[in-house]
C-alpha cells in the first residue's frame, strides 16, 4: 500500500518544501545584498577612477565665480612680472615711471623726499625711474625707518647713508638696457630692472653697493620691515640655486605688493620659488590662504594662459588682482 496519501507524508514533504522555499528566499536575499554592496563598491572605485583621470578644470568658473577674459598681452602685466635672459620684457607704458632726480628737485621740502635730514636721493644720474607705486611705498618705507628709530643725518647708521643706485630706466635711455644689463658694471642680475619696480642700494660715503651683509646689521630695521611695504630682496643669498645669482654681492629690492612679500619673507623663499609654487600647486578651486603682514587674509591661485581668451575665474563680489607672471599664466589674489 502506497504512503502517498499518507498524512504524516503529506506533511513531512510540505514542511520539506517550505524550508525548501526559505532557503532559496534567503539564498536569493543574500545574493541580491551581495550584488548590491559589489555594485556600490564599484561605483565608488569607478568615481575614483574617472576623478582621477578626468580631474576638475581649476579654470571652469561655478556658480560661486565669474570669469574675467584674458589674452597674451595680459600676462606681461601686474606686479609678479618675471623677467631674466629666458623671460625678457619689452617696456611700453612710461605713465607710471617718475624720474627721481626731476622729482626731488620739484618736492624738495616734501615729507616723502627728505625728513629731518634721515633721508634724501642722492642721485648722480637723470636716468634713473620708479613706477609710482614703488616710489610711494620705498618713501614710506624709508620716513617709518627714520621717526621709529628717531634718526637723524648726523647719525652714523642713518638712512642719510644710502642713496638709490640704480631704479628703472627712462624713455629716453630704454635703447641702454641691453648693453647695460651685459655690462660687468651692471650685470644679469639687474635684468627687471626694467619693470621700474626694482631698485638697487648703496652708501652715499663711498658709494659702494650695499650687500645683504649690511643690510642685515647696519640697516636690519629695513631688512626685517621691507615686507610690509611691498618689497622683497630680489636675489637672496640662500636662493642663489633659484636664481642664479649671489645676492650677497649687492642688494635689489623688489617691490611685489605687500600680500607677496609677506609671505615670499615669512616662507624665507625668492621669487622664483614662490612662483613657482603657486604655479604647480594652487588652483582657484584650491588656492593658497595665508595672512599678510597688513593683517589681511588673503587667496592666492594660478591660472595657466590657454589662448585669447583664457577666462580667468574669480570669485562674485570679491576684492581681487590679477598679475602676469611674463611666462605663460595669471596670478589671482582675493582678499578675503
Amino acid at each position: 500500500m502506497s504512503n502517498n496519501n499518507n498524512p504524516k507524508t503529506i506533511a513531512f514533504e510540505t514542511v520539506n518544501k517550505s524550508a525548501l522555499n526559505s532557503r532559496r528566499k534567503l539564498v536569493i536575499a543574500i545574493f541580491v545584498v551581495v550584488i548590491l554592496i559589489l555594485a556600490a563598491f564599484a561605483t565608488l572605485i569607478i568615481g575614483k577612477i574617472l576623478t582621477e583621470i578626468t580631474p576638475v578644470d581649476p579654470q571652469k568658473p561655478n556658480e560661486e565665480f565669474t570669469s574675467i577674459p584674458k589674452d597674451a598681452g595680459d600676462y606681461k602685466i601686474g606686479n609678479l612680472l618675471f623677467v631674466n635672459g629666458e623671460f625678457p620684457y619689452q617696456l611700453t607704458d612710461f605713465s607710471n615711471m617718475v624720474n627721481l632726480k626731476s622729482y626731488q628737485s620739484k618736492a624738495e621740502n616734501s615729507p616723502l623726499t627728505k625728513i629731518n635730514n634721515c633721508f634724501t636721493y642722492s642721485l648722480t644720474s637723470d636716468r634713473i625711474v620708479l613706477e609710482s607705486n614703488t616710489l610711494i611705498a620705498f618713501n614710506q618705507m624709508i620716513l617709518d625707518y627714520c621717526k621709529t628709530l628717531n634718526l637723524s643725518g648726523a647719525d652714523s647708521s642713518s638712512a642719510s647713508n644710502i642713496e638709490v643706485a640704480w631704479g628703472g630706466y627712462s624713455q629716453s635711455t630704454l635703447h641702454e638696457y641691453e648693453s647695460d644689463i651685459n655690462s660687468a658694471s651692471l650685470g644679469k642680475d639687474f635684468y627687471d630692472h626694467i619693470l621700474g619696480t626694482s631698485l638697487t642700494l648703496k652708501l652715499n660715503k663711498d658709494k659702494s653697493a650695499i650687500t645683504e651683509s649690511v643690510l642685515k646689521n647696519d640697516f636690519r630695521w629695513i631688512y626685517e620691515n621691507a615686507h610690509k611695504y611691498g618689497f622683497v630682496l630680489r636675489y637672496p643669498s640662500s636662493c642663489k640655486d633659484h636664481t642664479g645669482y649671489d645676492g650677497a654681492k649687492r642688494v635689489h629690492l623688489r617691490y611685489v605688493g605687500v600680500e607677496h612679500a609677506s609671505y615670499i619673507y615669512e616662507n624665507n623663499i625668492c621669487l622664483e620659488e614662490y612662483l613657482t609654487v603657486l604655479r604647480t600647486k594652487y588652483s582657484a578651486s584650491s588656492p593658497l590662504s595665508f595672512t599678510a603682514a597688513n593683517g589681511k587674509s588673503y587667496t592666492v591661485y594660478y591660472v595657466s594662459y590657454s589662448g585669447n581668451p583664457t577666462n580667468v575665474p574669480v570669485p562674485k563680489n570679491s576684492n581681487y588682482t590679477i598679475s602676469g607672471d611674463n611666462m605663460n599664466g595669471f596670478i589671482v589674489t582675493v582678499e578675503k
